[in-house]
């Protein structure tokens, strides 16, 4: 049987604090990237900054982010494309994610790759998407990895941040059958909730929707399967299906924020599972999202009562190509190239639960 998931607060306390919420939503616009956001970390000369975990642990920030050279992109896609696996399994985009750290997020320097080669099928093409997040006394990474099947969920695990060992039962989560033969499986988020461990991650359906769905285990070993908690159509513009979901918990209040098409989604609910549901006849509670801005691959991340949101330049260098009238189509190396800007931050000022974005100065960034 698969485990309950509890609310934070009562049905009753949430649709008070939900009225206000989508009152406030209502009244406000999406956020314009330039006026909100601040580079704090920008690749090697020809690398993209991409998707990204951030964590602060044994004194310092750690960065893990796919910034691998954007010319082997171009390579592993052409690859893909044509149906030549064997070019493409020579030329991975990202064996490993990058890991840098430092006492200040715009002072990091390098400190190698989570992986140095891929291992087995999966990750013959990608290694990707690293979530880091401490369990039993060590550190787990669970991310995507890519083979000529499509995408899987695996983990490695350090005792120091900087060697990583897989896990002997890689991949430990794969497409279920009820998604319909997916190949998309990618972007996962942990969160803790007292014993047992949330995963969320990207799950596309065979009806032509693209899902947040949930897993949840108690020792990685074992995983009960929760189904989706949030679906969107496929988009024309921008990210095709939804990507690298954040989710977090504050005051009470489960936060969901992904990518999908142009923008930057944000919705909440006092379950972990609950960001979907029936409306109710009084419309000021009704379920639902909202588009933040032109955001990319975020994190959310709380250090010494401070929030703060990261983003990629991708959203915003589309909507700046569409703009200026250049044809660029999604994948293309000039659709990638956006990514070589960096990785940009905002800080979090709370209204009620909604997150207001506010551009820190050099001098604020963490």
């Amino acid at each position: 049987m698969t485990a309950v998931l509890q609310p934070a607060i009562s049905d009753r306390e949430f649709a008070g604090r939900q009225a206000l919420f989508h009152r406030a939503v209502y009244a406000s616009e999406p956020f314009v990237f330039d006026e909100v956001m601040r580079r704090f970390w920008k690749p090697p000369t020809g690398c993209v900054a991409h998707d990204h975990g951030l964590i602060h642990a044994r004194g310092a920030w750690h960065l893990f982010v796919l910034s691998n050279e954007l010319n082997l992109h171009e390579k592993l896609v052409d690859a893909v494309r044509a149906g030549d696996w064997e070019a493409a399994q020579a030329t991975p985009f990202a064996v490993g994610d990058r890991h840098l750290a430092g006492w200040r997020l715009t002072e990091l320097a390098e400190v190698g790759f989570v992986l140095t080669e891929s291992y087995g099928e999966w990750g013959s093409l990608a290694h990707t998407n690293s979530f880091v997040f401490p369990f039993g006394g060590r550190w787990g990474n669970i991310h995507c990895a890519m083979s000529r099947e499509g995408q899987r969920l695996c983990i490695e695990w350090s005792d120091d941040l900087q060697t990583w060992r897989p896990d002997p039962d890689n991949p430990v989560w794969a497409p279920p059958e009820w998604a319909g033969g997916t190949t998309v499986c990618k972007g996962p988020c942990v969160v803790q909730a007292e014993d047992r461990w949330l995963i969320y991650y990207n799950l596309n359906l065979a009806e032509g929707t693209s899902t947040v769905s949930l897993i949840s285990t108690t020792d990685f070993k074992s995983f009960e399967d929760h189904g989706p908690v949030i679906k969107f159509p496929n988009q024309y513009r921008g990210t095709q299906g939804c990507e690298s979901p954040c989710v977090f918990v504050r005051n009470g209040i489960w936060h969901l924020m992904v990518a999908s098409g142009d923008s930057w989604w944000h919705g909440i609910s006092n379950r972990p599972d609950g960001f979907m549901g029936a409306q109710g006849i009084q419309s000021a509670t009704a379920g639902g999202v909202y588009d933040m801005g032109p955001f990319h691959v975020g994190k959310v991340v709380e250090r010494d009562g401070q929030w703060w949101l990261t983003s990629s330049y991708k959203a915003e260098h589309r909507w700046r190509c569409r703009r200026e009238g250049r044809v660029v189509f999604r994948g293309e190396n000039e659709d990638e190239a956006g990514l070589c800007e960096g990785l940009f931050l905002t800080r979090i000022e709370w209204d009620g639960d909604r997150p207001v974005l506010v551009r820190p100065t050099e001098n604020e960034i963490p």
